[in-house]
């Protein structure tokens, strides 16, 4: 603990002046975003370590190691921001929050400005019990499939969703770690006791206008940001389902299909033996129907969880070869991994959902799927089609049948090492291999591993950190997920990220910076009222967390709270509360909170983006809750 008369008397040093710089010149480059994140980081962890290096800073404690602007690669906060990107990848894998997306998305496609603000409320209030990391991890993977199916872009939700978590962590004494950091501390300096509410209706009412603002103008200032776009996964391909004998599309009228995916499903053509019938709601469907559909490759994947059927491919006799989630053979063939599975110790190969353009030199150009017969060959189907164009002749019914052209896209279905064992063939090259299909089976596996890790931390049995820990290893060893899984997961930019703040915010602590800065606090407090020093404090301690942990943050700022307010002949508890606030207004920069991060790579923002976002959200919960502790403690 920092003693406050010694920060209160802390000058700024050489060391401290050029890491200040230092700091400006690297918030200066985020915003610019002419460099890419990945290399600014690289820069704060190459300078700084060298710099002290070159320039050792001497310490009543010692000589500051360089190396010790490495530790953030093992620090609690990134090992906690990695375990659980993995354990959230399991819930995606699994396809365990898809009933609860299809809920969400159908409300998002009838009303989606009104699900918008169930979700911001709904957030808000459980993110005061529940710790703020493993709320938003369970969030992200439900907003992105919901908006997915809704056709709606995700990064207009994900962040307003991240924030709402943050104002209602703030509002209870267990809602964050930093919270029960600063009152701890103040209690140990005689300030206190908190009730588990104390300060709870001043948040509440601050976070009223706050959540508008989320609601109404934050999709505004978002509506530019577009999702991680990789490659071609956004097309749009042609697809058949076949209604099989007793499936529960035989004997359906048309409307309960459609009503079945929520109204999504675009119907291009429905055939029946070699005719075309009209798209009538009334028309019944029959065994021998098929359905000619257009969409994305995911949806593609939804529309057959949801009508109970499957995308067919054709093979080399012309009867239909329905994909792992249709017939016995395909649930034979599952079963036959399992086993080798079993045997072998390894997990089962993953099947996926891979799209391939057709180069000029493949033997499929001017002939068919079923020619080449590709299901017989490499156990891989083909489930839609992308023509370069259309084609003379060209008919959109019975894909597998037409002629193929250098240019085409097919998407392709089945184990991953028989769909890149096509490719080595000659038959195209494979523009991606993202859609993974859900091991349904497993499930339940993810969903109870979430529960336990948020549990774990939520009652503080364990450190986040561990409880995530955990649960990747309960993930890996039921085999919900598989190694590649946990590397397709993780993002190197997110690691970098967390490292090079930390190691800025130890450089700002460590060379008297932030002492220094709160110095400047108590010199501009000087003929103040307590009203605006109380402002003041709480703008200055949510500038620092934007940079520096919250943690350390809380830590100095605490006994500075306390001091002033004996100063001034004042209750501390006001103070303090200015200190815990201002430790959660962390919405300016990525690196202010874990949680920033996680949406980052989720959305697709940038660093500007949160300025944008952040800074009026910052403005407005600073002056909603100064004014509240102003009322309520009559200062």
């Amino acid at each position: 603990m920092i003693d406050s008369a010694g920060v209160l008397g802390t000058g700024l040093g050489a060391h401290g002046a050029a890491v200040l710089a230092f700091t400006v010149i690297v918030f200066a480059l985020f915003i610019w975003d002419r460099w890419a994140m990945t290399s600014v980081c690289l820069v704060i962890l190459i300078a700084l370590p060298l710099g002290f290096e070159w320039a050792p800073l001497r310490t009543p404690q010692g000589t500051v190691d360089p190396m010790r602007f490495f530790a953030g690669f093992g620090h609690p906060a990134l090992i906690a921001i990695c375990g659980l990107m993995i354990v959230g990848q399991g819930l995606v894998v699994t396809g365990a929050l898809e009933p609860a997306a299809r809920r969400l998305s159908a409300l998002f496609g009838a009303r989606p400005k009104f699900a918008l603000l169930a979700v911001l409320v709904g957030a808000w209030a459980v993110s005061g019990f529940i710790n703020d990391t493993p709320l938003v991890v369970l969030l992200i993977p439900l907003i992105l499939a919901a908006a997915a199916r809704a056709r709606l872009s995700a990064g207009l939700m994900l962040m307003p969703m991240n924030y709402a978590v943050l104002i209602g962590g703030m509002a209870t004494t267990i809602g964050t770690s930093t919270n029960l950091i600063v009152i701890s501390i103040a209690v140990a300096l005689g300030a206190g006791p908190f009730g588990v509410f104390s300060f709870y209706p001043i948040v509440a009412a601050a976070a009223l206008p706050a959540l508008l603002y989320l609601w109404l103008v934050a999709p505004r200032l978002l509506a530019h940001v577009q999702p991680p776009a990789e490659g071609l996964s956004e097309q749009v391909f042609d697809a058949e389902i076949w209604v099989e004998e007793g499936a529960w599309l035989d004997g359906r009228p048309l409307r309960e299909a459609l009503s079945a995916t929520g109204g999504q499903l675009q119907l291009i053509e429905l055939r029946r033996g070699g005719r075309a019938l009209a798209r009538l709601p009334s028309v019944t469907l029959r065994a021998g129907d098929r359905l000619l559909v257009q969409d994305t490759a995911a949806n593609l994947k939804d529309f057959e969880a949801s009508l109970h059927a499957a995308l067919h491919g054709v093979d080399e006799e012309g009867a239909a070869a329905p994909n792992e989630n249709g017939d016995a053979g395909a649930s034979a063939d599952k079963q036959d991994a399992t086993a080798k599975a079993e045997k072998t110790g390894k997990a089962p190969t993953s099947t996926v959902v891979a799209q391939m353009i057709v180069t000029p030199a493949s033997p499929l150009v001017l002939r068919s799927v079923r020619q080449e017969r590709i299901a017989e060959r490499y156990g891989t189907i083909v489930v839609g089609l992308r023509p370069r164009e259309v084609h003379a002749g060209f008919e959109r019914a019975n894909l597998t049948e037409r002629p193929i052209h250098a240019g085409d896209i097919l998407l392709l279905q089945g184990e991953s090492d028989a769909i890149k064992q096509v490719q080595r063939d000659g038959f195209g090259l494979l523009l991606d291999e993202r859609y993974a299909l859900p091991r349904q089976d497993k499930a339940g596996f993810a969903l109870f591993t979430m529960a336990a890790v948020v549990l774990l931390a939520a009652t503080r049995t364990l450190p986040i950190s561990l409880a995530a820990l955990g649960g990747v290893l309960f993930l890996l060893a039921s085999r919900c997920l598989s190694l590649q899984d946990v590397t397709r997961s993780l993002s190197i930019k997110v690691v970098l990220l967390v490292a090079s703040s930390l190691a800025l915010g130890d450089a700002l602590d460590v060379t008297g910076a932030t002492a220094w800065l709160a110095q400047l606090l108590a010199d501009a407090a000087g003929g103040l009222s307590s009203a605006w020093v109380l402002a003041l404090l709480m703008a200055m301690m949510g500038f620092v967390t934007n940079f520096v942990s919250n943690n350390a943050a809380a830590a100095i700022g605490t006994p500075l709270a306390v001091e002033f307010a004996r100063s001034l002949g004042v209750p501390p508890e006001p103070f303090v509360l200015a200190v815990l606030f201002g430790c959660n207004l962390s919405f300016v920069t990525p690196m202010g909170y874990q949680t920033n991060l996680l949406v980052m790579n989720a959305g697709g923002y940038r660093f500007g983006d949160f300025v944008r976002v952040g800074a009026p959200l910052f403005v407005l919960m600073w002056a909603g809750l100064s004014y509240g502790l102003v009322l309520r403690y009559a200062l």
